[in-house]
């Protein structure tokens, strides 16, 4: 039995969660963001010098109609949403009356407080912000562009005098001739949850965004069963690394590997153990080589090595090491049996200061050390045979 994942990989995963989930998460935490509201309301009407000097009392029956409201919607999204988990299902409506009721939620907020806070700004900002990650552009676009015609409507309406502005004040807390520490605090003590929400949102995003865009890339550059360089990421390496040698003069080696008999393992076994065969031998190639080298595969059961600054004695040694490794490491079956894996290598040195050599490009090298394979699985395989430039053909090594 699995472990259930932690609380906190499942939030790094909020990206690919459904819109039910995203909008009941949002429902608890706005629900509680709303009760701490409630909260600051009911202790500053009736317990300080600012509730009985600043606060209107047309302003306090508002706000509590605002905030039993907003309490009262929160209290049914999570229900409706939590039905519709328990009932393994989804809807479309859901998230847009989610998103609908936020608009009119904190439109109201805003219209009671004051429409030029820093309260209404920071949530205009934010919030769309946060909606187009989670829910994509369409759908949070409307409702911001209704939001924002909402609130330039009610603007001009108190600019004209047909609604009041700030309702919940009796007078202007913050002004040059009253300056309130008590609301300059309230208002911070309202932003902190909501900026640190949407700071650690994003950036919880932002990370899944990364760790997403770092998965693709590998898919896009690595063989998804062995965990090695395609084809693509393998010539773009070796383009660099023959690059580097023609600046510094170092030579490097190239090898084909190919797995003898590996058409008869499908066969005989099965394709299952012949991804067994591919992944061992993959790991045994690692251990083998170097970090700096490079390993590919191209191809079924084709794999191509690179050795900077290697010579032909030892890159013979390497890849001698490799072949003996591969026939010494039976791989082991269900049955309880083992299966014999061998390879043949074909080798080409490159050496940049040779005029023969020096303009070759990866895939000319590559058409020698496959001469080299050739030859080596012509010769009996389970052999390294390099590719002879004198000769214009392979010779054993060594």
């Amino acid at each position: 039995m699995t472990d259930p994942p932690a609380p906190r990989s499942r939030l790094l995963k909020l990206l690919d969660w459904s819109d039910r989930d995203k909008c009941l998460l949002l429902s608890v935490l706005l629900w509680g963001y709303m009760f701490f509201i409630c909260v600051w309301h009911q202790v500053t009407v009736h317990l300080t010098e600012f509730g009985r000097n600043y606060v209107s009392s047309q302003g306090t029956a508002m706000l509590n109609s605002v905030v039993l409201i907003n309490l009262l919607g929160w209290v049914l999204l999570l229900a409706w949403g939590g039905w519709l988990r328990h009932e393994n299902r989804h809807s479309r409506i859901y998230p847009n009356v989610f998103l609908s009721f936020f608009s009119v939620g904190f439109v109201l907020l805003g219209w009671v407080f004051g429409l030029y806070s820093p309260m209404t700004g920071m949530v205009l900002m934010g919030s769309p912000l946060v909606g187009f990650i989670l829910f994509g552009f369409t759908r949070v676009a409307w409702n911001f562009a209704f939001t924002v015609c909402v609130v330039l409507l009610l603007a001009w309406l108190s600019v004209s005098g047909y609604v009041e502005h700030a309702i919940y004040f009796a007078r202007d807390p913050v002004s040059k001739q009253h300056l309130s520490y008590y609301w300059i605090a309230s208002t911070v003590a309202f932003m902190v949850p909501f900026i640190t929400s949407v700071i650690t949102l994003v950036a919880l995003l932002l990370g899944r965004w990364v760790h997403r865009e770092k998965q693709i890339r590998d898919q896009a550059l690595h063989d998804p069963l062995t965990g090695l360089s395609n084809r693509r990421e393998l010539f773009a390496q070796l383009a660099h690394e023959l690059a580097r040698g023609r600046r510094s003069g170092q030579s490097l080696t190239l090898c084909v590997m190919d797995l003898d008999h590996f058409k008869r393992i499908n066969d005989s076994h099965g394709h299952g153990v012949g991804d067994q065969v591919l992944v061992q031998v993959s790991e045994i190639l690692r251990a083998c080589l170097r970090e700096t080298d490079l390993i590919g595969r191209i191809g079924g059961e084709e794999f191509v090595l690179a050795l900077p600054e290697t010579g032909a004695a030892g890159a013979a040694t390497v890849l001698e090491r490799c072949r003996e490794t591969i026939a010494s490491s039976p791989v082991p079956l269900e049955s309880g049996d083992f299966l014999t894996v061998t390879a043949s290598f074909g080798a080409v040195l490159w050496l940049p200061g040779h005029p023969a050599n020096h303009a070759l490009t990866d895939t000319q090298l590559l058409s020698r050390a496959d001469e080299a394979l050739y030859l080596a699985k012509g010769a009996g395989r389970n052999r390294v045979m390099f590719w002879s430039q004198e000769e214009e053909g392979a010779a054993a090594f060594p």
